[in-house]
């Protein structure tokens, strides 16, 4: 792929390529090394030549073996099968399942499994999917599977390998069709977080050979994987790094064939040498804590919510990569509405007025964690709050510290990702700042009505009309609470030597690495 021509920026090029929404596996070239010009989408060829090799990969992330939990997104793909997957456009495709059937009341799916083995050499049945929808729907231990799930009264096994999934009520396809791609496959005896805290138990196509916390991860290739021909790779092992520039040292140096979420500023630094590879992404949110002061105002929330430059963040922190955002909601969602951006974007003269009017306590504290552009994000939005009168003190921690503190309600105020909801709006209330309870850290006991039946109404409606009124409530209730102001949307990047193909990234930004080969 050519490098692109002095006048265009980085963002214009993406707009150009069609890659800055998610959607679909995302394993494109953003700036190609020389030589280079494989199209590496898992889209654009299946098994094959290539086979066989050993590549390195490194890392600053953290991870875990349990694909209900979070830090997953190195391996998820590795260890695991989903019962489908999203080719182009969000057009699903048959993976564990081999074929689903919705009732023609939407209050049902059955779902026929592919025959194929976990890694122990036992059949994947109706059965693991069953403990797996119990699991889920159990809050004790359903983690990030419990709001895509909640749509789910039942599942019943039919057969060895057929399952039906019972629905509370209608539901639209979309949101049953995203819960699939995100479902992981696990034995049933498996299917806990004690068990799966030190081994995965997947079908996915690698296996875990070996691994050392905080050292390296070493994946070996699955030879009853169910995808004929893949993976490419016989072996892929992570390298894990205390900190970026060491990283990014070991892939100059050739210590590394491959360097994953790296900092969008590396790429200037990058291109020209190494493939570079976006993916989807998530989003970069300013919470505010609506249960403790002085944010339980909502005029004041609505007035700092009036104070983000997300130009300017865009431009300066993320290298001109992302698209400006103002709910919680990526571009292509269905319920992503750009007229908030002109109606309640930045404007300081009205926050201003807005803050004036608002009265009380002009002062706050951001906590902030070791998070790639945070801190430089709470330092823009911080020279802008000053310039109205509102004094915001930015708190650096350790990013475990960080991440207790905001999962305890203990923040004021923060920077935090959100995921990309898919196709379905209702999924804005995975993350804990986001839940439509109590339990939310963010709102607590101050959650609004109107918010859990804006969730509810998103989660239900099944008509194109009836979508869009349920789409259009829910915005008008996060823009009106303020208390999660979105800023923009946040690419992946990975850099690749020359001659190293195939690395793709589903539309959450989960590594897929079926395709990847030397």
């Amino acid at each position: 792929m050519a490098h692109p021509a002095p006048h265009l920026s980085r963002r214009t090029l993406l707009r150009s390529m069609g890659v800055a929404g998610a959607g679909t596996l995302i394993g494109i070239p953003l700036l190609s090394a020389c030589g280079g010009g494989d199209d590496p989408s898992p889209s654009s060829g299946g098994g094959g030549g290539g086979q066989g090799g050993r590549l390195t990969l490194g890392t600053t992330q953290i991870m875990q073996f349990d694909p209900y939990l979070t830090n997953s997104a190195l391996h998820i793909h590795a260890f695991y099968s989903y019962l489908i997957d999203y080719a182009d456009g969000y057009e699903p495709v048959p993976a564990a399942a081999e074929t689903w059937e919705f009732a023609a009341d939407q209050t049902s799916v059955t779902i026929t499994l592919r025959e194929t083995t976990f890694h122990d050499g036992a059949p994947v049945t109706a059965a693991d999917v069953v403990a797996g929808v119990e699991r889920a729907k159990n809050p004790e231990a359903a983690f990030t599977l419990a709001e895509p799930s909640a749509f789910i009264a039942s599942a019943t096994a039919v057969d060895e390998r057929t399952v039906r999934v019972d629905f509370a009520g209608p539901t639209p396809e979309a949101l049953v069709i995203d819960w699939m791609f995100a479902f992981p496959l696990v034995p049933a005896a498996s299917n806990d977080a004690v068990t799966l805290e030190t081994e995965p138990a997947g079908s996915g196509p690698f296996l875990l050979e070996s691994f050392q916390r905080d050292r390296s991860l070493v994946l070996a290739r699955n030879s009853a994987y169910w995808s004929e021909g893949k993976p490419h790779l016989d072996e892929v092992e992570y390298r894990f790094f205390d900190d970026e520039e060491a990283l990014v040292t070991a892939l100059e140096s050739g210590d590394v064939d491959g360097a994953v979420y790296l900092a969008l500023r590396h790429a200037e630094r990058l291109e020209g040498r190494f493939s570079l590879v976006e993916g989807g992404g998530r989003m970069d949110l300013f919470f505010m804590n609506a249960a403790m002061p002085p944010f339980d105002d909502k005029a004041l929330r609505q007035a700092v919510a009036r104070a983000i430059d997300r130009e300017r963040i865009i431009e300066q922190v993320r290298f001109g990569l992302g698209e400006p955002i103002y709910t919680a909601f990526m571009p292509p969602s269905p319920a992503f509405d750009p007229a908030y951006l002109d109606s309640h974007g930045f404007d300081l003269d009205a926050a201003a007025a807005m803050l004036d009017a608002a009265g009380g306590a002009r002062q706050a504290v951001a906590g902030v964690g070791d998070e790639p552009g945070a801190i430089e994000i709470l330092q823009i939005i911080q020279a802008d709050l000053d310039k109205i009168g509102f004094e915001l003190t930015i708190e650096p921690m350790e990013q475990t510290t960080f991440l207790d503190e905001l999962f305890a309600g203990r923040l004021q105020c923060c920077v935090a990702a959100q995921p990309n909801n898919l196709q379905s709006p209702s999924l804005i209330s995975r993350g804990r700042q986001m839940l439509p309870s109590t339990d939310n850290v963010m709102l607590g006991a101050a959650v609004p009505d109107a918010y859990v039946q804006a969730v509810a109404g998103a989660r239900t409606a099944v008509t194109e009309p009836d979508q869009q009124a349920a789409f259009a409530a829910l915005n008008e209730v996060l823009v009106d609470e303020a208390w999660a102001i979105g800023i923009a949307t946040r690419p992946s990047l990975s850099a690749l030597k020359d001659g190293v193909t195939g690395l793709a990234v589903d539309p959450r930004d989960f590594l897929v690495l079926d395709d990847l080969q030397a």
